[in-house]
């Protein structure tokens, strides 16, 4: 019941009944020891305010959710809840934090045995898609749009496959294909929500690159009055500016400048709130941290307890207890401080290998070589008679160079930097749906 109303509220921007009618339902479920209308409630609290542009707020309640989860064991209220925590850091520019949840996200939703709940993955994948296409992923990134695609079509989904091929492979037929799809299933659908709104967004966007700015703005202006009447703040400031955009083409200096004007003034009040939010996203993991340390502490009074008691009875016992306690932690301070140590090294190793790769210097793989010798013997494990140049490719993969810098600093093709990935997923035994990069770095952290 909570689910489909909360789905009705929230496609109708009725934002008040929306937060009274989960609170209620947050109060009942606690007086009932529900613990997953609780759970539920408290993420459906998190995601409207962080859909308003109140961040803080939204990560409120999504730690309040994440603390009532450990009870609950539900695989998709997690995969729901790290699917939150990944767009609200992705929206606030946490990219790497939004990835990270989005990978927890994954993981819970496939565990999901209910075939109406799994659909989910749809939405997890799609997000992953748009993460990884903003670090510079982009191949990855269409793998997950079809991943998504797979699990359920919506009319997001087809118009963001359209987009990318609009904006990468620059197939204005293929866009078209999917946009006719997009559509298609939104003319089945009688209400306004956010899957209208960024659909008419993406298509608008099609009709600018075929210089067809007229209709580009009205698909543009429907886009912005249903962002606007379901209150989705932080996706209305790039509408502005593409209005803008699209004004100036039609040479209109007035209405050009009324929506700069607002552009600015929207980015400016969300700026403060964003900064808000990134430190309260900061303070979760502090506050992780200090949970794990506060748990190793609790484990480290109890075992000292237990010590102490052990003394009234067996004296020698505690003494030679006692002096190997001191040894391990000797032990674990010199290798914190050795860990330490080899961060800083690597990080400077890293710099420096990225400068020889980037000026295509000859050493640079004799000095990765040096830097990680345990991975490439991993690679030669898998695949013995990699070539110095496959391990070369793979260790710029390994520092984080896109295809495009790849091709840029390589000099070659950026179709050349695809068909060497595709040998090495063949050679490597990767997985269609596992990205290279991440593939090296599970490697690397073996």
């Amino acid at each position: 019941m909570l689910v489909k109303v909360n789905e009705d509220l929230r496609v109708s921007g009725r934002k008040k009944e929306l937060i009274d009618l989960n609170k209620k339902f947050n109060t009942i479920s606690k007086k009932q020891d529900y613990k997953r209308g609780e759970v539920l409630s408290y993420i459906n609290l998190g995601n409207i305010y962080a859909t308003v542009g109140m961040y803080e707020k939204g990560f409120q309640y999504l730690q309040l959710a994440e603390e009532s989860l450990e009870e609950a064991n539900d695989n998709y209220l997690s995969a729901k809840l790290y699917q939150e925590y990944g767009q609200a850091n992705y929206v606030i520019g946490l990219y790497k934090k939004a990835i990270k949840y989005n990978s927890r996200a994954v993981y819970y939703g496939k565990q999901i045995k209910d075939k109406q709940d799994r659909e989910i993955l749809s939405l997890v994948y799609a997000n992953r898609a748009d993460f990884l296409r903003n670090t510079n992923s982009i191949d990855s990134s269409l793998i997950y749009l079809h991943k998504a695609l797979d699990v359920k079509p919506t009319p997001v989904i087809n118009s963001m496959i359209a987009n990318h091929y609009l904006l990468y492979g620059k197939n204005e037929d293929s866009a078209r294909v999917y946009f006719d799809k997009a559509l298609s299933l939104l003319r089945k659908r009688d209400y306004w929500d956010s899957q209208r709104a960024l659909t008419y967004f993406y298509y608008g966007d099609f009709l600018f690159a075929k210089k067809e700015y007229t209709p580009a703005l009205e698909y543009y202006s429907k886009s912005l009055e249903i962002l606007k009447k379901t209150q989705r703040v932080y996706q209305i400031p790039v509408l502005y500016q593409a209005i803008a955009k699209t004004y100036k083409k039609l040479n209109n200096d007035l209405k050009e400048k009324d929506y700069l004007e607002k552009y600015t003034q929207i980015k400016d009040s969300l700026r403060s709130v964003w900064e808000e939010s990134v430190n309260t996203s900061v303070d979760k993991m502090t506050q992780e941290k200090e949970k794990d340390e506060t748990a190793k502490r609790s484990l480290t009074i109890m075992y000292n307890g237990i010590v102490f008691l052990l003394i009234a009875l067996i004296v020698i016992v505690y003494y030679i207890h006692n002096r190997k306690i001191a040894q391990k932690h000797k032990i674990i301070e010199e290798r914190e401080l050795e860990t330490e140590f080899l961060m800083k090294k690597m990080s400077i190793d890293d710099e420096r290998l990225i400068f020889l790769a980037k000026n295509n210097d000859p050493v640079f793989f004799n000095e990765y070589q040096e830097a990680y010798p345990e991975l490439v013997n991993r690679l030669l494990e898998i695949h013995p008679k990699l070539s110095i140049n496959e391990l070369s490719f793979c260790a710029m993969i390994q520092l984080g160079f896109s295809s495009k810098e790849i091709a840029q600093y390589g000099f070659m093709q950026h179709r050349s930097v695809q068909t060497k990935k595709n040998r090495l997923r063949k050679k490597l035994n990767i997985p269609s749906d596992v990205d290279i990069y991440f593939f090296l770095q599970n490697l690397n952290s073996r």
